[in-house]
């Protein structure tokens, strides 16, 4: 696959990126970039090398053995870890803006956190080579910016690739762009040139013309509480860890008819608020929170919550770490499992053939999900969220991973969702280029020292109506 290019391209004044659609096999390219160069130290910042990182750390667990909950190693142990003496650790520190967390422990930290967490330890190691496999994805502009600022430093110093879905991502400090197809460079030379070859314009032109949507997905409401019943009620909800608010008194109500966005920085509590509403985190229990006309914690199972409630998020993706074909992964919507553990039906099956088909991910039915690339696994999770037809749909970073062709698949389905009046969605994503005109609402995490001086959530919430 790599006939045509090698790392020796990166020598010399040259800064290159790496473009091509979900399943090209740029993630491949760059493992095979460094396991084929052991002379060098190369090192890749990925998900694929976060999803290791959290892999180990789980099965390190001392949670059992010790009295109280095992985070995992803080982020400042992470980074020591493999750090060269020459390196700073004040430097790094303050270069990626890690003095509120690093000395949080992995698993509390924010999709955010970890992307600039995963970059540390690589520049710990005093790289010959850096390889970015998309280390914009999933965190808000004011740390893509400082993230932007330490590449741009490290490239005056080593070679660096730069991999991406998104073409706005390619700066000017990148020279060149290398483009692959189906595990093959095809086109590859100075940048201006390769960006305006017609054939690279429309391998990323995003257009999305076939509205033939899967017959399976639903026509009419499952649940039908009234137009006046909201289907989400939080009332004065209040959530925190070792006495630090996340959120306090926080009052939200989603009708039906309205969509809605929830955005703020990395670490704010958007996740938290997810999980909250899904019945995923223990302190929802604590709080008074009405789902569908009941309330939290009056008897029902957590099945009959996750019911009416299709997910997507960054922390599912990451859960999800059982060995199972991509087909398996579709059909465990209809469990709210992670992994299918009861008989199937064929209806059931032949619902996730006609979904895998229009994902254009049917010839991969049979393959390992974890060989698929991320874009792919994204895709899946997508489908499993949306398969069982629920009324609520959490979308938390859905583009996250996805080329243009299936940003622009994707949002079609949340259109259409809408104009159906299939469900009700709550969106979180830090991407503001992503056309999402369908939502009316928003819920903002905004920073208040007012309210971090007076002892409460270092965030205040605002809502309102989306013009």
């Amino acid at each position: 696959m790599t006939e045509s290019w090698s790392i020796e391209n990166l020598d010399g004044e040259a800064h290159w990126a790496l473009v091509g659609g979900n399943g090209s096999g740029k993630t491949c390219f760059a493992r095979e970039l460094r396991d084929g160069s052991p002379e060098r130290n190369i090192q890749v910042v990925s998900f694929e090398e976060e999803q290791a990182l959290l892999e180990r750390e789980i099965y390190e667990d001392d949670s059992e053995w010790i009295d109280k909950v095992d985070h995992g190693r803080t982020m400042r142990e992470l980074i020591e870890e493999h750090r060269v003496a020459a390196v700073r650790m004040e430097d790094l520190i303050e270069a990626l803006g890690l003095e509120s967390c690093i000395d949080t422990g992995f698993r509390l930290l924010s999709t955010g956190e970890r992307r600039r967490l995963m970059l540390a330890r690589a520049i710990a190691q005093q790289p010959d080579v850096l390889i970015f496999d998309e280390p914009y994805d999933g965190v808000d502009k004011d740390t893509v910016a400082r993230i932007e600022e330490c590449i741009d430093a490290i490239a005056r110093k080593i070679p660096t690739l730069l991999i991406t879905h998104r073409l706005s991502q390619i700066n000017e400090r990148i020279t060149h762009v290398l483009c692959l197809d189906q595990l093959k460079v095809v086109y590859q030379g100075e940048k201006d040139e390769v960006l305006a070859n017609p054939a690279v314009k429309q391998l990323f032109s995003g257009d999305f013309r076939d509205s033939k949507l899967p017959s399976s997905l639903p026509q009419s409401k499952e649940y039908d509480g009234g137009e006046d019943e909201p289907i989400v009620d939080l009332r004065k909800v209040t959530v925190g860890y070792h006495n630090k608010p996340i959120f306090d008194d926080l009052d939200w109500k989603i009708y039906p008819s309205q969509q809605w966005r929830v955005s703020g920085p990395n670490g704010c509590g958007k996740s938290t608020l997810v999980s909250v509403i899904s019945g995923d985190h223990p302190q929802c229990y604590s709080n008074e929170l009405y789902l569908f006309g009941k309330r939290r914690g009056t008897g029902e199972s957590i099945w009959e919550v996750k019911h009416f409630i299709g997910i997507m998020s960054t922390a599912l993706h990451q859960q999800y770490r059982v060995t199972v074909a991509a087909e398996t992964v579709v059909l465990s919507g209809f469990f709210d499992t992670i992994g299918v553990y009861r008989p199937v039906t064929q209806e059931q099956r032949s619902i996730v053939k006609e979904w895998l088909e229009f994902l254009r991910l049917d010839h991969l039915r049979q393959k390992n999900f974890h060989q698929l690339s991320f874009g792919q696994q994204r895709m899946l999770l997508i489908a499993r969220a949306l398969i069982k037809r629920p009324r609520l749909l959490i979308l938390d970073e859905p583009c996250q991973g996805l080329d243009p062709v299936n940003r622009a698949l994707v949002l079609q389905l949340m259109r259409t969702i809408v104009e159906r009046q299939m469900a009700q969605i709550i969106y979180i994503s830090h991407e503001r280029e992503d056309k999402v005109e369908f939502l009316t609402h928003e819920l903002s995490f905004v920073s208040s020292l007012a309210n971090a001086e007076q002892g409460r959530a270092p965030y205040r919430i605002e809502q309102k109506e989306i013009s």
